[in-house]
C-alpha cells in the first residue's frame, strides 16, 4: 500500500527566515481572529517544514486526510490570507499526485496532476496551463523539463514529485512533508491557534464533550484519562495489560476504537498520530466483524463514522460521543475485559503467538509488537502447539469456504508451518540455552521499566 497525505506548500516572496515567517503567519492568523494557544485549547492546529535556502515553506495538518476539503479550503485561505501563491499537494496510494495552485484571492488557477492518474480520474485529464506554471520555474529549467517529469513513469509517484519540487523552486523533501512526519527537529514547529476572546463563541469542545460522555461512564471501571493531546481513555490490568478506548477526530464526524498493549512491547507509542497506530488500534467496526455475530444489528455509522457539524449547536458533537460510546460499550468493552493475563494477548492478536527472533534486542518485529509475551507463559511449546493446531483448523476451514485453489491451499499452509517451525525452534532455545533464557527475562525486565516510566509521564499510574 502506498502513501496517502496532503500538505500545501507556502511561496514566501519575502525570504523571511523561519523566526520572522512564524511571526508573519501568526499576526495574520490574528488578523483572522486567532490567537496562539496551548495544543489541549487549540480549535485549529498546524505543522510547518522549513528549508534552507527555499522559496517554499510547507504546511500541513493531522486534521488532513488525503485530499480532504478542509485541507483544499486551507489552501486557498492561507493564500488569501498571505496574500501569496499556495499549492495544495495530494499524494493518492503513492500511484498519482495533484497540485492545486491557488493565487492570492484564494482561488485555484490551475491544476497539475501527475502518475497513474487515469485509475482514479479516467482519462479526462487536464493539461496544465503554461502560462501558470511558467511564472514558478527556477532559472536554467524549461517548460518541457517539467513536463518531462510530470509525464514520467514511476513505481511511487513521490519519485517524480522529488524530482519535479526543485523545478519551481521547492525543496524535495518538504513537498513530501506530511502530518505523520512531524519530528520536532530544527526545521519543523507545531502552531496553534484558538479563537480571540471577542470572537469565540461558547460551544463545548471535543476534549469537554469526550470526557463528559466517556470519562463517566469509563472511570467507575478503572480507566484513566491520560495526559496526552489525543482522545483515550486507558485501564492498565497486573501493571502489565493496558486497556484502550478512544475516539479519532475526523473533523465532520468521530470514529471509536480499541487497542490492546502489553508493557513488553519495545516502547509505548501512545504519543503518536493515530494513523502511526493503525495497526494495531482497531476501530469498532472490526470488533463487529471479528468477534461478534453478523446477525446482530449494526448502526452503519459505525463503519462511516459518527457524524458531527461543528457549526452545529453542542448536542450534536455530545450526540456523536454518546453513540461512539454506545458502540464501544456493545463491541469493544466484552473483548476487552476478556483480556486480562499474557494468554488473553495472545488470543486476542494471533499474530502474537508467532515468535520473530532472538535475542530480543534484535527482534525485527514493529515497535507496537507484543510478541515478546510468549516468553512470560508458564508453558509457551505447549501453548504454542495448541495455537497451531486451533490456526490450520481455521486455515482449513477458509480454503473451503472461499473455495481456494488446491495449491493456494497448500502454499497457505506451507507459509503458516514455516513460521510455527522456527518459532518451535526459538522457543527451544529459550528453554533449553540459559543464557539466553536469562537475556531474554532481562531485556523484558528492561522493557516494563521504561514502558512504566512512560506510563506515569502519562500519568496512568
Amino acid at each position: 500500500m502506498g502513501n496517502f497525505f496532503t500538505s500545501t506548500q507556502i511561496y514566501n516572496p519575502n525570504q523571511f527566515n523561519q523566526d520572522q515567517f512564524i511571526n508573519f503567519f501568526c499576526e495574520e492568523m490574528k488578523k483572522n481572529s486567532y490567537v496562539t494557544s496551548n495544543s489541549d485549547e487549540s480549535e485549529v492546529s498546524y505543522i510547518l517544514r522549513f528549508s534552507d535556502e527555499c522559496k517554499w515553506v510547507t504546511i500541513t495538518s493531522e486534521a488532513y486526510e488525503q485530499g480532504n476539503q478542509l485541507s483544499q479550503s486551507d489552501t486557498g485561505g492561507i493564500a488569501k490570507m498571505l496574500k501569496t501563491i499556495c499549492i495544495n499537494t495530494t499524494i493518492i496510494d503513492g500511484d498519482c499526485a495533484t497540485l492545486d495552485l491557488y493565487d492570492k484571492s484564494g482561488k485555484k488557477k490551475d491544476s497539475l496532476i501527475m502518475g497513474r492518474a487515469d485509475d482514479y480520474f479516467g482519462d479526462d485529464i487536464p493539461e496544465p496551463k503554461e502560462s501558470v506554471w511558467t511564472l514558478l520555474l527556477e532559472k536554467g529549467y524549461s517548460w518541457k523539463q517539467l513536463l518531462d517529469v510530470r509525464n514520467g513513469d514511476y513505481v511511487f509517484v513521490e519519485e517524480g514529485l522529488s524530482e519535479i519540487a526543485p523545478i519551481i523552486g521547492m525543496d524535495s523533501e518538504g513537498i513530501l512533508f506530511s502530518a505523520d512526519s512531524f519530528s520536532g527537529d530544527n526545521h519543523t514547529v507545531s502552531l496553534h491557534f484558538e479563537k480571540t476572546a471577542a470572537n469565540k463563541e461558547k460551544k463545548l469542545t471535543l476534549n469537554a464533550a469526550f470526557d463528559m460522555v466517556f470519562g463517566e461512564a469509563l472511570k467507575p471501571l478503572g480507566f484513566k484519562r491520560p495526559k496526552l493531546r489525543q482522545q483515550y481513555y486507558i485501564r492498565l490490568i497486573d501493571d502489565e495489560i493496558l486497556h484502550i478506548i478512544g475516539i479519532r477526530d475526523m473533523k465532520t464526524h468521530l470514529s471509536v476504537f480499541d487497542g490492546i498493549a502489553t508493557v513488553y512491547r519495545e516502547t509505548l507509542c501512545l504519543d503518536r498520530p493515530f494513523r502511526q497506530n493503525e495497526d494495531w488500534l482497531k476501530s469498532a467496526m472490526h470488533f463487529y466483524v471479528k468477534w461478534h455475530a453478523s446477525n446482530q444489528p449494526l448502526d452503519p455509522q459505525i463503519k462511516s463514522g459518527f457524524i458531527y457539524r461543528r457549526e452545529a449547536e453542542c448536542d450534536s458533537l455530545l450526540e456523536a460521543n454518546k453513540r461512539a460510546l454506545d458502540a464501544a460499550i456493545t463491541w469493544i468493552s466484552p473483548v476487552l475485559n476478556r483480556v486480562r493475563s499474557p494468554k488473553d494477548v495472545l488470543d486476542y492478536d494471533k499474530n502474537n503467538g508467532v515468535v520473530l527472533s532472538l535475542p530480543l534486542q534484535d527482534c525485527i518485529a514493529a515497535a507496537y509488537s507484543d510478541t515478546a509475551i510468549q516468553f512470560l507463559l508458564s508453558d509457551p511449546l505447549t501453548d504454542l502447539e495448541e495455537r497451531y493446531a486451533t490456526t490450520l483448523k481455521a486455515i482449513a476451514e477458509e480454503d473451503e469456504r472461499f473455495h481456494h485453489a488446491p495449491e493456494v491451499a497448500l502454499e497457505n499452509r506451507i507459509r503458516y508451518e514455516r513460521k510455527i517451525n522456527e518459532s518451535r525452534e526459538r522457543l527451544l532455545q529459550f528453554l533449553q540455552d540459559s543464557d539466553m533464557h536469562q537475556k531474554t527475562m532481562a531485556e523484558l525486565s528492561k522493557r516494563k521499566v521504561h514502558n512504566t516510566d512512560l506510563l506515569r509521564q502519562y500519568g496512568i499510574i
